[in-house]
Parts: C-alpha cells; sequence; structure tokens
C-alpha cells in the first residue's frame, strides 16, 4: 500500500469549499433573520404576500416566523377539543 499525502493545492481546495460552505450557512441565516425583520416591521403583511414578492414558499416563511418568534396575524382558528366533553342525555 503506497504512503499518500494530499499536496497542498487539495488540502487548500478542501479548507475553501468548507470556508465557502460556512460563509453560505452564515448568509442564510443572515437572510431568515432579515427576513423575520420584515415581517415584525410590516405588521400587515401575511406570510403569503411576503413569500409572493421573495423565491421562497409560504410555508418557508411562516416557519422563518415561528423561529423568529414574529407575532401571529390572527388567532389561530382551531380549537383543541380536549377540554369540552360532550355527554349524551
Amino acid at each position: 500500500m503506497s504512503e499518500y499525502t494530499p499536496s497542498e493545492d487539495v488540502m487548500a481546495g478542501i479548507k475553501a469549499v468548507e470556508d465557502a460552505k460556512e460563509a453560505l450557512r452564515q448568509r442564510r441565516e443572515d437572510l431568515r433573520a432579515a427576513v423575520a425583520a420584515d415581517l415584525k416591521a410590516n405588521p400587515d403583511a401575511t406570510n403569503k404576500v411576503v413569500a409572493d414578492k421573495l423565491p421562497f414558499t409560504e410555508e418557508y416563511v411562516r416557519q422563518v416566523a415561528r423561529d423568529f418568534d414574529v407575532p401571529r396575524k390572527r388567532q389561530p382558528t382551531v380549537r383543541s377539543i380536549k377540554g369540552t366533553r360532550r355527554t349524551t342525555k
């Protein structure tokens, strides 16, 4: 078996790719924070309105809003039935 040692060019290439991945991850997080800030600054803008103006789905914008604790635009319409029991007469 041969003793292979990666060249400096290969190691530099690997480091460059890893640095680029980390930079991309940070840019994505910065973008998510900016979207959340827009949602907070524009209380009338719903997730759908924001998503229609950006290259994101409504679900992605909703998830960003949840992750950054953006207040809901309206109260939930679905209630839990745990607290209410129906009885038959």
